[in-house]
């Protein structure tokens, strides 16, 4: 598996008095994580794209050039064809201290160097993190030791990598903060305006994780109309319970088939919250768990990963147009009518070749009489009287 390194930039302020003004509601951690092999050509890469938009010495998302959004925008789409990946945690500072025993500052840090973790590391195995050494030291220290604390060396992890670099020196991590600052464009309540939707959709791509916390029910990235027949809030309730049952209960467990069944959710969660009634074709699932250089066909995709969340008991409905949770009737309808068109036939099919069977040999094979197709006669005959 080939080395990644990753660059961390935070947005949002640490303090949990977000009821103050100036005071940030949301507290986001992103990794841009690049291949090793490809690091010098995406920071020259980046390099050239900055000096095209700005003759800032350093490319800060807070900085007075980017607040207009329509320069922020062909900012995010020139950087959008470099090539990396997104992982996120984003933290909505009113659930965590309002509703639950996260009152302390230490323990806020630490149940988020924790989020971080558990993913970043699912992901990718053999990761260097590089963080800005101005004004994160403390968030970063406490991942570290939060890291080497729970990570062991093993075979296939080789030990965390940190370093610290000048933000101003390294244009990776000013990468970083442009992406995290644009995030947070689509979350902080004040800083949300008309064209904020465009920017998952540019960076849509590369995104592998945008991680809420707390993240039931699913926050939407467009507006679902009250009493919409086409969204079944009972049923995507019921449905993200169970997922995060599943995430719970398996997020420590090390098995390769286990952390794809959660990289696939991972990103079906994402999608259905940038817009719950698209589906995805699995290629582009397929794609983000063959960054831990592990190759599946669609078949065993569909066997391995996405029959086993089913047979957990996590509804994931297809069609023809791909995958997605579903999130109304027509979601459920749509998948029986995709499995009822694969098998109604299939099963005449046999029913046909039990008769031609039957007259070729004068009676003499007649299988559908034996014990183990009693299931599969009665499914022949009751498709024969429609």
């Amino acid at each position: 598996m080939s080395k990644k390194i990753g660059y961390i930039d935070e947005s949002g302020d640490k303090s949990i008095h977000f009821e103050k003004g100036g005071v940030s509601t949301f507290f986001i951690v992103s990794a841009i994580i690049i291949d090793e092999n490809s690091n010098s050509r995406v920071r020259e890469e980046f390099r050239a794209i900055a000096r095209k938009h700005t003759q800032a010495p350093e490319i800060k998302s807070s900085s007075k050039a980017f607040r207009d959004i329509d320069k922020r925008i062909n900012f995010l789409k020139d950087i959008s064809k470099l090539d990396f990946r997104i992982y996120s945690v984003i933290v909505d500072k009113r659930k965590v201290f309002e509703d639950s025993g996260l009152q302390f500052r230490d323990s806020f840090y630490k149940y988020v160097n924790g989020l971080l973790d558990h993913e970043l590391y699912d992901y990718y195995p053999y990761l260097e993190l590089v963080s800005d050494n101005h004004g994160s030291e403390k968030f970063m220290d406490g991942f570290i030791s939060y890291v080497e604390k729970n990570h062991k060396q093993t075979e296939l992890f080789k030990g965390p990598e940190f370093k610290f670099s000048d933000s101003k020196e390294e244009p990776l991590i000013q990468l970083a903060d442009f992406i995290a600052g644009s995030i947070a464009k689509c979350y902080e309540p004040d800083k949300v305006e008309y064209r904020s939707k465009e920017i998952l959709q540019i960076l849509n791509r590369h995104i592998l994780h945008l991680r809420e916390w707390p993240e039931n029910p699913p926050k939407l990235f467009r507006k679902i109309e009250d009493g919409d027949q086409k969204y079944d809030q009972e049923l995507v309730d019921f449905i993200f319970f169970r997922i995060n049952e599943f995430v719970n209960a398996n997020q420590n467990r090390t098995e390769i088939e286990i952390k794809n069944q959660i990289i696939c959710l991972n990103y079906l969660i994402y999608r259905f919250k940038k817009d719950p009634y698209e589906y995805i074709f699995s290629d582009e699932i397929i794609d983000r768990i063959k960054i831990r250089d592990i190759h599946l066909t669609k078949r065993l995709f569909s066997k391995e990963v996405i029959g086993n969340l089913r047979d957990n008991k996590i509804l994931i409905t297809s069609s023809q147009s791909g995958y997605k949770i579903p999130c109304c009737k027509g979601d459920l309808i749509r998948f029986y009518n995709n499995y009822s068109s694969k098998i109604i036939p299939m099963i005449d099919t046999l029913g046909k070749t039990d008769i031609i069977i039957r007259s070729a040999t004068s009676g003499n094979i007649n299988l559908l009489e034996d014990n183990d197709y009693k299931l599969l006669k009665d499914l022949i005959e009751t498709s024969a009287s429609r």
